[in-house]
């Protein structure tokens, strides 16, 4: 089943789905796989992406996004292979490292379709100030070493918290670029990386102040739960993801996200009304 994008833009002749958008980020998804295959980086689906290799062996049929997490430490080795091998005629990329009107509280990187266009509904609060483009995008999170304790981890993520509501009305509504702030976030996010670089537990980076809030049940992972990714199918392709994805979802999304057997089908769980794409405000193809 096709489900339908929230608006076309400029107004088109027929209504785009979440299939003509998924096909878009398949070609994304084969470029960023190449790169890091040719440049030994590895990566993992994550997120509603995983969910969808466990349930559907591909995307979710109403999901309009793709999440992809790296370590952290690899992070600068995927800006200079992108920057070397990208096949810059069809795809760009976005990051604070190589352009840092780039906003920080969101995913560390995106990677763009030339001759697209998308528009997300947080993106009055959290605009794209690169003025490279606004194309349909895949996700690029980091994941980093994080404390055992829960209450240490959340203790270390309310920075980024506190600095949000700042953030958001300084960014975005007075269109300043807070060039120091972002700086020292980053500066953030790099201590507390070499600080828990042997934990035994990873989460996604520590500045990002989302992570906690909606479907999610916990946010950090027993490492061996993470490491080392393994190749999964997804949509006919072989594309990496967690080392146990089963006992990943279970923890971030809980047992009942799991497709369950009735009778000779597999049945998604997930209830129906809620079956609908979240992010896309607009979107040209």
């Amino acid at each position: 089943m096709d489900f339908i994008l929230e608006k076309t833009y400029p107004k088109l002749s027929k209504c785009l789905t979440t299939r003509d958008l998924h096909k878009i980020l398949i070609e994304l998804l084969v470029e960023f796989d190449r790169v890091c295959r040719k440049n030994n980086i590895p990566y993992a689906l994550a997120y509603g992406s995983a969910l969808g290799i466990y349930n559907y062996s591909g995307f979710i049929p109403w999901d309009d996004d793709v999440d992809i997490a790296v370590d952290y430490f690899d992070f600068p080795k995927l800006i200079d292979a992108l920057n070397r091998d990208l096949d810059k005629d069809k795809f760009y990329f976005q990051c604070y490292e190589t352009d840092n009107k780039y906003n920080v509280l969101i995913n560390q990187m995106k990677i763009r379709k030339k001759g697209t266009f998308i528009k997300e509904k947080n993106n009055i609060n959290l605009p794209n100030k690169c003025k490279s483009g606004d194309g349909i995008f895949i996700d690029i999170v980091t994941f980093m070493g994080v404390p055992k304790n829960n209450k240490e981890h959340l203790r270390l993520l309310q920075k980024s918290k506190k600095i949000m509501p700042f953030y958001v009305f300084f960014d975005s509504y007075l269109h300043l670029n807070l060039k120091n702030t972002k700086r020292k976030l980053k500066e953030y996010e790099r201590k507390i990386a070499s600080k828990y670089c042997d934990s035994n537990y990873v989460g996604q980076s520590i500045i990002i102040p989302f992570q906690n809030w909606g479907e999610n049940k916990v946010i950090s992972f027993p490492k061996n739960i993470i490491y080392p990714f393994k190749q999964y199918d997804f949509e006919g392709h072989k594309f990496y993801s967690f080392n146990n994805l089963e006992e990943y979802l279970i923890l971030n999304y809980g047992k009942e996200s799991l497709k369950k057997k009735n009778n000779d089908k597999y049945v998604d769980p997930y209830p129906v009304k809620k079956r609908v794409p979240k992010h896309i405000k607009k979107i040209k193809i």
